[in-house]
């Protein structure tokens, strides 16, 4: 599964991606050392990756038929930016991703509304969400787009954020 989480700044973008991977490691079978991040995830055997680690990464993952892997872009348009011309190290490492499914490979990414990313990230994408953050009633709400049934529906909204999901991500770190 492929899925973009979009939306403006503070919308609750990585605490979305944060609540799916906490979801995925404690019911679908993934342990830490399978998750794979360019930001502070703080589960320990989570390989946190900088910007060209994950390129150099995701080229692998394809090329070499990684399976059961849980990878998360934040700043997906940084890292996989639009472009106008052709740039063969972004092309490599996301050519296969449409591979997902057989190899049990989940994949979140997440940009800014309004930016854009790779022409190639965007159309393996089967899944979109689109988050809000209510800092003052403390919840997470996310609204879902399945790109391939094409229905629309709300996930139950998550109540008590700033204690089950802060204490696992620091929006503010930034990989060196």
């Amino acid at each position: 599964m492929i899925t973009s989480v979009r939306g403006f700044q503070s919308s609750g973008k990585g605490l979305s991606i944060v609540a799916a991977d906490l979801d995925h490691l404690n019911f679908d079978g993934y342990v830490p050392d399978e998750v794979y991040v360019n930001y502070l995830l703080k589960i320990p055997g989570v390989h946190i990756l900088d910007n060209k680690g994950m390129i150099n990464f995701l080229t692998d993952m394809v090329k070499k038929g990684y399976e059961h892997k849980l990878v998360n872009i934040t700043e997906a348009d940084r890292v996989f930016p639009a472009r106008f011309w052709q740039q063969n190290e972004q092309t490599n490492a996301l050519i296969g991703l449409w591979q997902d499914e057989k190899l049990f490979n989940i994949v979140y990414y997440d940009a800014h509304a309004g930016t854009g990313v790779d022409v190639t990230l965007r159309s393996v994408r089967q899944i979109a969400w689109l988050p809000q953050f209510d800092k003052l009633a403390n919840t997470l709400d996310v609204h879902v787009i399945n790109g391939v049934s094409g229905d629309e529906y709300d996930m139950e909204t998550i109540k008590g954020v700033s204690e089950k999901l802060f204490p696992y991500y620091d929006r503010w770190w930034k990989v060196r």
